[in-house]
């Protein structure tokens, strides 16, 4: 039986997994390098390290992280999602052979 957090997580993944992996990892890279830039350049900023001799090094940083963290959640959404998938094709399964069985 699916669980409410289970259904909401599987419907959300659906619709991300729509488009497929190269999509997917496109949208999230892209956006997510322009924050971490940003966000990483401001912390840069405050600590006091030069901006724009360092700026190339942050994009690049950030580009790599972003990049991991992408792969990495499509990785583990695509096996939580095909692990709840057949667990409930197995207990279904169960059920039908339970209930054939007491026919």
């Amino acid at each position: 039986m699916l669980t409410a957090t289970e259904k909401r997580f599987i419907k959300y993944w659906e619709d991300q997994r729509q488009g497929g992996r190269v999509k997917y990892s496109l949208l999230y890279i892209i956006t997510g390098s322009f924050v971490a830039t940003l966000v990483l350049s401001f912390l840069s900023m405050m600590v006091g390290i030069d901006l724009p001799t360092n700026l190339v090094l942050i994009a690049v940083g950030s580009f790599c992280i972003v990049t991991i963290a992408t792969l990495f959640s499509w990785w583990h959404n695509e096996k939580k999602f095909k692990k709840i998938i057949q667990r409930e094709i197995r207990e279904g399964i169960k059920r039908d052979e339970s209930m054939d069985n007491s026919q």
